[in-house]
């Protein structure tokens, strides 16, 4: 029986196809040459691909139509055995035989005795793929083009057998390795940080390419002759992964794919990608599926191995295209069931924001590019604030891009005990995906609705300027463009003179600037006298003559506000104090008249 895409299929053609079960093909042979005309006649009727899983013995075990670039692949039986004990031959309308990167991703996820396409065109061409061991890891392995008459002169079986007697000897083999060629328009600036992004997301860079030119090419996103390029360095390095720097269409990513023979991915899929492995808490899961589902939902129409039931690693996802409407449908359900979970965890958010509301507690957040050094300062701050200089709990620091996913809030005490919250927030990025901004915004809302932003800039980078422009730009777009702030010059000890200089320009005395090396503790303890004078003073004023039965209303002083004189009188003790404006009720009785009660118009 005749499987896959049959939908308008003639039977004459299902029948001849059907036809492919009677015959056996030589144990030697890829394929049986009868078969191959068979395919290759419906292949060029059809314009779709035909493909056949044959067992060692020569037997046909299943014929398969897909569309005009994949065919869905069987699903094979694994045994214990290092590979599967039978092969898929399937043909490319498009005439090019080299092997897709859906090809070889079915070829290690099905452990397949070898891939063969074969592609159809007036002298159609052969390329034969193969799994072995190189340096411990699984290691795919490709023949040039061959005509029909030189691979019908290949011994497979031979090339098998010993392929498998490799595999059988190694023992603990990994997966081969993901290494990427990068590819880039914008800049290379733009392009050393993707590598940046390829490492947080464990994946190894083998090259990097830059082409300079005004547009993508509609197409291939570079020009045709960069393709050819790629495809040199691919091979050279030993990549198989392209990722380019920019978004790409359905069609691009296909495009790219039919011609490299490698898996194609753009930089919002590897951010979507980093964000999904960091991710920790329930809520920063919630939302990066959220952005994943939004940005997969766009493109489902023209995804070569994006699609792929077989793919593997990086920014493979989902089943096959035969069941779009299906996916979407499921896609639409599950975007619905996310919202309506981040809705309830924004309104414990709210509850928990409102108390602290209720407590007049400031907000400080710490934003900025990733990898800035938020986390290090926020460690360093809480360290140098607590009495015993020790932080029970700290957030992850690591030379990383994208360290730090979820907010954390942790209270911090400043001069004469005035007592803040302090917010680690995810770090930023140029060409932040705009799903991920939509779906993080209940993250951001700490940012929104602080009293204060410290914007950490790392100032050991020459591209420093870029990057705070990228992190100006996102918060003008969640709203928090206009809120009170800080600029700190951070790793000034391994920093340039210059870049302060640079961004006293960039802001032009709009915000304070403060250098500082959070590694080293220098100038934080002036960063928090900052805090002091930048922030708004939230607490009421007060004179006040608290008797001696009292003493508990001088406590809660201590506790939530700022003691700033005390004596001690005949009938009680005398303070001049900052309290919580809640409180004023409780003090309101013993309040000297003439005294002040006025509030701070910091």
């Amino acid at each position: 029986m005749i499987t896959g895409n049959i939908e308008g299929v003639r039977k004459r053609i299902l029948e001849e196809l059907e036809a492919i079960f009677d015959i056996k093909t030589e144990r030697y042979s890829f394929l049986n040459d009868e078969i191959i005309q068979i395919m290759t006649k419906a292949t060029e009727e059809l314009n779709r691909e035909i493909s056949v899983l044959i067992d060692r013995k020569g037997k046909v075990m299943e014929v398969t139509i897909g569309d005009s670039s994949t065919v869905s692949m069987p699903l094979v039986d694994l045994r214990d055995s290092k590979l599967s004990r039978v092969r898929v031959v399937h043909t490319h309308p498009n005439g090019n035989p080299n092997l897709s990167a859906l090809d070889i991703s079915a070829l290690v996820k099905m452990k397949l005795d070898a891939i063969v396409a074969i592609g159809v065109k007036e002298t159609p061409e052969v390329v034969m793929g193969f799994l072995t061991v190189q340096n411990q890891r699984i290691h795919v392995e490709g023949t040039k083009p061959l005509s029909l008459d030189e691979a019908q002169r290949f011994n497979i079986i031979d090339r098998i057998l010993f392929n498998e007697g490799l595999l059988l000897e190694a023992e603990d083999l990994e997966e081969e390795e993901e290494r990427a060629v990068l590819v880039g328009l914008d800049s290379e600036e733009s392009l050393y940080e993707l590598r940046e992004l390829a490492k947080a997301a464990e994946v190894s860079v083998g090259e990097l390419l830059y082409q300079k030119r005004a547009t993508q090419d509609n197409a291939y996103y570079v020009g045709k002759g960069k393709v050819s390029e790629i495809r040199d360095a691919l091979q050279l390095s030993r990549s198989n992964m392209v990722i380019a720097d920019d978004e790409l269409s359905g069609s691009q990513i296909r495009n790219l794919e039919d011609e490299l023979g490698v898996k194609v991915i753009d930089r919002t899929t590897l951010i979507l990608e980093i964000f999904a492995k960091r991710a920790r808490s329930k809520e920063a899961k919630l939302q990066v599926e959220l952005a994943q589902l939004k940005y997969r939902m766009s493109r489902l129409i023209g995804l070569g191995t994006v699609m792929s039931r077989t793919g593997g690693g990086i920014g493979t996802r989902g089943p096959g295209e035969q069941k779009l409407e299906i996916d979407r449908r499921k896609i639409r359900e599950r975007v619905n069931d996310l919202k309506n979970e981040l809705k309830k965890v924004v309104a414990i958010r709210s509850v928990q924001r409102e108390n602290r509301n209720q407590n007049e507690i400031p907000r400080i957040s710490l934003v900025g590019y990733t990898n800035s050094g938020k986390s290090t300062l926020r460690n360093a701050l809480a360290d140098l604030a607590s009495k015993d200089a020790v932080v029970k709990e700290k957030v992850l620091e690591k030379d990383m891009l994208f360290a730090t996913l979820d907010t954390t809030t942790r209270a911090l005490s400043l001069e004469n005990n005035r007592v803040v919250t302090l917010t680690d927030t995810v770090g930023f990025v140029r060409k932040l995906p705009h799903d991920l901004v939509e779906a993080f915004k209940s993250t951001l809302e700490e940012v929104i609705y602080s009293d204060l932003l410290v914007h950490v800039i790392d100032g050991s980078v020459d591209d420093c300027l870029k990057q705070a422009g990228a992190v100006d730009e996102v918060l003008n777009e969640i709203g928090a463009g206009e809120t009170r702030r800080i600029i700190a010059i951070n790793k000034i000890d391994k920093g340039k003179s210059y870049i302060t200089e640079q961004v006293e320009e960039l802001y032009e005395g709009k915000y304070p600037i403060i250098e500082i090396s959070a590694k080293n503790g220098t100038n934080l303890k002036e960063l928090m006298v900052l805090f002091n004078e930048v922030l708004p003073d939230h607490l009421l004023e007060i004179e006040a003559l608290i008797p001696y039965d009292q003493q508990k209303l001088i406590s809660s002083v201590h506790e939530s506000g700022v003691l700033l004189h005390e004596s001690y009188e005949e009938l009680g003790t005398k303070i001049r104090a900052k309290i919580l404006k809640k409180d004023f009720v409780k003090f309101e009785p013993f309040i000297i008249e003439g005294g002040d009660h006025a509030e701070s118009n910091h």
